[in-house]
């Protein structure tokens, strides 16, 4: 499948990303006011749920920009499409306890799979076997864990502040101000580093 209209398209994808990162300053602006604010609130939460599909379109442009030969975007605009897309997409996931769900499939998987396949007589060496099969559950779910919860602790900390209100406030602004530049046919990093 030929994603390359998702790199002719990164000046609006890059403006579609800024706008969603940049929604909790528009219901910050618009909640006082008594007859727009219940409406755009609405309108805010929505996007920002749409913010995490968002986030997976600025990582897959800058995943098919990167493996592209010659790409139209220069290099600055593929770490801004990936910044961004992260920030969008781990925003909703730091919350979700990702190692003990995987830790909870992978013992549960071990455990199911010994009892349905090999299933243990009533006794092993005087041990009863419900024991054992505790032991088989909690082993590799302990394993599985503890490696994940060092990925999910570092995931959560890069989500902590690339969500950080200030940092997404730039960071949406950034990519705004980027798209519009791409579509004048110039790049803010270009202009910026020459």
């Amino acid at each position: 499948m030929d994603l390359t209209f998702l790199v002719d398209n990164a000046p609006y994808i890059l403006i579609l990303g800024g706008a969603v990162a940049i929604s909790w300053l528009l219901e910050r602006l618009v909640k006082p006011v008594p007859v727009v604010g219940k409406p755009t609130s609405w309108l805010i939460k929505i996007i920002s749920l749409f913010g995490f599909f968002v986030g997976i379109l600025l990582i897959a442009t800058a995943a098919v920009a990167w493996s592209m030969e010659v790409s139209p975007i220069d290099t600055g605009t593929r770490y801004l499409l990936i910044v961004a897309g992260l920030a969008l997409f781990l925003k909703p996931l730091k919350d979700i306890p990702w190692a003990a769900l995987l830790g909870l499939i992978v013992g549960g998987s071990c455990a199911g799979f010994v009892f349905l396949f090999y299933p243990l007589p009533e006794t092993v060496y005087g041990i009863s076997s419900t024991w054992i099969y505790l032991l088989i559950f909690f082993i590799p779910a302990l394993f599985v864990y503890m490696v994940f919860k060092f990925i999910e602790d570092v995931l959560r900390l890069v989500g902590m502040v690339l969500t950080f209100k200030p940092v997404t406030l730039v960071l949406g602004l950034i990519c705004i101000a980027q798209g519009i530049l791409l579509l004048l046919n110039t790049s803010l990093f270009t202009t910026l580093f020459p």
